[in-house]
């Protein structure tokens, strides 16, 4: 039998899937003749007020987002004291389902671009002051003409400024894995918690090899103090896009400079504490150079001690030129100055004044 809402526009057909408080259907708007998918309140939920109210405000919220990745909320209405909410429907699954075949990572290309898909439909949704609170891989569903990202169910959603609470105290709504550690304890909600949520699912897409700033960006993600991580989806974006360079410049090396902020890196590390200082290396380097210019000394003296014995002859007198005439011999002369090229040249002119 053919079930209608709406005054009769709509018309249900096959059911998509369920949650704790919803059914989501399939659905033709007779009116617009269109493909919708429609959630409607459980019945067992029906009576309770603030289900009823958190749930008609879904819609309120969603309502506000315009954003190619995220599920656009057309419509709401009520059905026999039944609320439902008209959304686009999108063919495909959701990335868990993606991810329970693929034994959850996908290459790293197709990671990233699921990724900036989501930062991008959800730092839209922050900019308008609203955190998700529950952003996990069932909650992106993936359009199967173009591999698109859409962001469902905002649902448990609270607008970042309200201090009031739709649930009572103490009572938390998520899904626990997915969960930042301030809002396991209840504590303040910001746009971090959905960044930390984001870590997790960034974890499980991409696979365990993975660049150092990747690894330092999902770290970052996952911190404990909110006010350690991301501020909220846009920022992230932005660094995993210079991951895949395309994003602002400089952008990884501030996750670097803020990786260990408790734990401040030393300005000079270990290999470099033992180096001597610049006027050590100096005075190094002229101690070289004099023990260099000294046995050049040394040999330049030997050289020439050879050169006499080797010209006196063996009667002991005094050498004589070919025609016998006598000639004098200079005294040896050993370099003196101390910088080695001056060295260089006087040692020359030594050897050539001994060779004549």
């Amino acid at each position: 039998m053919t079930r209608y809402l709406g005054s009769e526009r709509y018309e249900l057909q096959d059911r998509l899937g369920h949650g704790g408080m919803a059914t989501v259907y399939s659905a033709r708007d007779l009116k617009l003749d269109r493909e919708v998918a429609i959630k409607l309140l459980a019945d067992n939920f029906a009576g309770d007020d603030e289900v009823r109210r958190r749930f008609s405000r879904e819609a309120r919220l969603a309502a506000k987002l315009d954003h190619p990745n995220i599920v656009q909320v057309f419509d709401v209405g009520e059905d026999d004291g039944r609320p439902f909410i008209v959304m686009e429907q999108v063919e495909g699954g959701t990335l868990g389902d993606r991810l329970d075949g693929r034994r959850r990572s996908i290459p790293r290309t197709d990671a990233l671009r699921l990724l900036s898909q989501l930062c991008a439909g959800l730092g839209h949704a922050h900019a308008k002051k609203l955190v998700h609170r529950d952003i996990k891989p069932q909650n992106l569903l993936l359009r199967d003409s173009d591999g698109c990202l859409k962001i469902t169910d905002f649902g448990i959603a609270r607008a970042a400024e309200e201090t009031t609470r739709l649930t009572q105290a103490g009572k938390v709504i998520g899904t626990e894995r997915y969960m930042a550690p301030e809002q396991l304890a209840d504590g303040e909600i910001t746009p971090a918690v959905d960044v930390y949520a984001c870590g997790v699912v960034a974890d499980e897409l991409l696979p365990q090899s993975r660049p150092p700033e990747l690894r330092e960006i999902v770290e970052r993600c996952l911190r404990a103090d909110p006010a350690e991580r991301f501020t909220d989806a846009r920022s992230l974006g932005e660094a995993l896009a210079t991951v895949d360079g395309d994003g602002e410049a400089g952008v990884v090396r501030r996750i670097r400079s803020q990786a260990r902020t408790t734990q401040p890196l030393p300005s000079t590390g270990p290999t470099t504490r033992s180096w001597p200082a610049p006027t050590d290396i100096a005075r190094r380097r002229r101690s070289i150079a004099a023990r260099v210019a000294a046995a050049v000394a040394i040999l330049a003296i030997a050289a020439g001690g050879i050169l006499l014995v080797t010209d006196s002859g063996d009667s002991g007198g005094s050498p004589t030129k070919a025609d016998g005439a006598k000639q004098r011999v200079a005294p040896v002369s050993v370099p003196t100055s101390s910088d080695p090229a001056e060295q260089a040249r006087q040692l020359a002119d030594f050897f050539r004044a001994q060779s004549r």
